[in-house]
């Protein structure tokens, strides 16, 4: 009795540590999603078409070498299922860019590294946390450190740098083509890029050399730390071969496995995505957006900002089983005041430095471009960006170039690269990401489809939507249409990615897709004006008043409701595809097989709860996202806005009710089927 009662004991457990194992062990079973959000902060306020206690969303931002892009993740029962636009943000920038969007599957992708390597073999995470200890000696001793971080500006960052610069053998470098001058001549595309990726600009006074200066000098470093996303060895020749000869301990951290620079490297190390991090970075407007994990890191992936803080704190590192708060956390106290307040928001106004503006890439530089959707090539594997069509080519997918190293004038350092290639009538020859022109590139010749041209058809003499206003319980019912400005349309495909996101629209595979068996419920169709420049035209449902596949549905599958939307009972659907005959505008898709299954098991994602997820043999459609219109509906002044609204980087998109909101004076009826009455407007 005596002795277990003794607290001294080396076997005796305390009341207060056994709860406090309880709590450890409750805390490691807990889903690593949970586990992050432990320490995030949320908004003070969602998006009105959030339904409180079953979605929530964290403000957060993705780092981009033009400047962060601020956005909201949204999470169902704790899990992100959707990047969205922050709405607080859009003062200043509107829409999110599809890469972005897409940007979420990188998240769950079974093709991220699980563990570390060393010389190609699998190395323990616990030796390599020995080996940062190792490094962080050597920095203090003075030897020749290189660090290669991407372009932008982190505060974070910046704050650790200038600590490690207190240490003479310290040097810095950063790269990313993202940043890098293009060239003009083709204005669509260049819209098209700057849209997507922001122009392109450069954050001075950081004190940062470029690639060439740190090829020079690998041969007389000890150890580089390469922690941009882009892959340097596959377009940089001299970089590449420096790199594969130098006897400096090279250390890469990589996200995905297919990186030319990691091969050549001694260590590859898994490095967490941006929804996994803390951090804090300028965009180009001079604002501080604020990162924060959403979930906790797989696979044990660390951060860079982990990574200098244990260079700096003697292998300092986060707990392995990814419990407790990260080492960077402490950071980002230092460098943003008040942080909990700015969590909220996503993002500190005016508090960080606004880049420079750079001029066009040279005219003997003619064919470097970011292609709009794979930027240089690092987003090529995203299968939500393979399926979504290119407005401005007219393609889906990715057609590709097969380079190996004596394609390219110079040589390029890879071995079988596949990179995305540019096809396109204004251009003299093929364009690659951020390549000199090509010469013997075998590819697959591909035939593009020309624009029409633009139809023209007079004004109906009737009004496109009838205004009738019937009652639900004594009130009157909203009429939604929905207004497209075709001037502000860039054909960025913005639109199309939320979409598939919000509404759990599967991929269906390179096979289907050559069958036109695609599910994307919105699309852009191309037309030539008579000045042969294109109009980008977004089309899904039109949402009809005298709906032609309404009335030919034997099951009553497909009906209009009291508040104007062609709606779809996807439980009383038989999948006669008499709807999609009737249908004059093509906005009906099958599923001729169980795609969403399919696409469970290849994204790893977790679907959005309020959209129903259908089967095989089911027609579905664009619903104007009943589920936003819906959960906005116990809100008199709330203004619902459909996900590609949200998207729109231009506020070409606009959900409007006719009951409050007039008609603007400048609909056409061009892409109008007489007698169909359509509720989609273009303007």
């Amino acid at each position: 009795m005596g002795r277990m009662a003794h607290t001294g004991s080396d076997n005796a457990i305390s009341r207060r540590s056994f709860l406090k194992g309880l709590g450890v062990m409750a805390l490691m079973a807990m889903p690593a999603c949970k586990r992050a959000q432990q320490f995030a902060v949320q908004p003070e306020d969602c998006p009105e078409w959030m339904l409180p206690g079953e979605a929530t969303c964290f403000a957060t931002c993705m780092p981009w070498a033009t400047g962060a892009i601020p956005m909201l993740a949204v999470c169902h029962e704790g899990v992100p299922v959707a990047l969205q636009s922050n709405p607080r943000y859009e003062s200043v920038r509107r829409g999110l860019p599809a890469f972005a969007q897409a940007a979420l599957l990188d998240l769950f992708s079974t093709a991220r590294m699980t563990s570390p390597l060393r010389a190609g073999k699998p190395h323990p995470m616990s030796a390599f946390r020995a080996s940062l200890r190792a490094w962080g000696a050597l920095i203090k001793e003075g030897r020749k450190i290189g660090f290669l971080f991407p372009a932008g500006y982190s505060a974070v960052r910046m704050a650790q740098v200038n600590e490690l610069r207190r240490y003479a053998g310290v040097s810095c470098y950063e790269y990313d083509p993202a940043a890098a001058p293009r060239p003009t001549g083709f204005a669509e595309l260049e819209s098209l890029q700057n849209s997507a990726f922001g122009a392109a600009v450069r954050f001075a006074d950081k004190g940062f050399e470029d690639l060439a200066t740190l090829t020079a000098r690998l041969p007389r470093l000890d150890a580089l730390f390469i922690f941009t996303p882009a892959d340097p060895a596959a377009f940089d020749a001299d970089f590449a071969k420096a790199l594969s000869e130098t006897a400096a301990e090279t250390i890469r951290f990589v996200a995905l496995q297919a990186d030319e620079t990691a091969r050549l490297c001694l260590y590859r190390v898994p490095s967490t995505h941006f929804l996994e991090e803390w951090g804090a970075d300028a965009d180009a407007y001079g604002n501080l957006c604020l990162r924060q994990p959403i979930m906790a890191p797989a696979h044990g992936a660390l951060s860079e900002f982990e990574v200098l803080h244990a260079l700096l704190h003697q292998g300092e590192l986060p707990a392995a089983d990814g419990s407790g708060i990260s080492t960077a956390r402490g950071w980002l106290d230092k460098v943003v005041p008040d942080v909990e307040s700015a969590l909220k928001t996503g993002y500190v106004a005016n508090a960080a430095p606004k880049p420079e503006l750079l001029p066009p890439a040279p005219a003997a530089e003619v064919n470097l471009y970011l292609h709009p959707y794979y930027a240089d090539g690092r987003f090529r594997h995203n299968v939500w960006l393979q399926e979504t069509y290119l407005p401005l080519s007219g393609w889906a997918g990715m057609p590709e170039a097969f380079l190996p190293g004596t394609s390219i004038p110079g040589g390029v350092g890879v071995r079988n690269l596949h990179l995305p290639a540019w096809f396109h009538k204004k251009l003299s020859n093929i364009w690659l990401p951020l390549l000199p022109e090509c010469v013997g590139v075998s590819r697959e010749q591909i035939r593009l489809q020309e624009a029409p041209p633009l139809p023209y058809r007079a004004a109906d003499p009737e009004p496109p939507v009838q205004r009738n206003n019937p009652s639900i319980g004594g009130g009157p019912s909203p009429q939604w249409a929905m207004v497209i400005d075709l001037s502000r349309c860039i054909g960025c495909g913005a639109c199309a990615l939320a979409c598939r996101a919000e509404n759990n629209i599967p991929t269906v595979g390179v096979e289907e897709m050559r069958y036109n068996r695609d599910l994307q419920w919105l699309h852009i169709n191309r037309y030539l004006r008579a000045d042969q420049t294109q109009l980008f035209v977004p089309v899904a449902c039109r949402h009809c008043e005298k709906a032609p596949c309404e009335a030919v549905c034997p099951v009553n599958a497909t009906m209009h409701t009291t508040a104007g939307l062609n709606a779809m009972v996807y439980p009383r659907c038989w999948g006669t595809r008499y709807c999609a005959a009737a249908c004059p505008y093509h906005a009906r898709v099958f599923n001729f097989r169980d795609y969403a299954k399919e696409d469970a098991a290849k994204t790893q994602r977790s679907h959005n709860p309020q959209v129903t997820v259908r089967s095989r043999g089911v027609m579905e459609k664009c619903t104007y996202c009943v589920q936003r219109i819906n959960a906005a509906a116990n809100d008199a002044d709330a203004a619902p806005q459909t996900a590609c609204q949200q998207a729109c980087p231009t506020g070409a998109i606009k959900l409007i009710n006719l009951c409050n909101t007039p008609l603007p004076p400048q609909v056409i009826s061009s892409f109008d089927v007489e007698g169909t009455h359509p509720r989609t407007l273009y303007i």
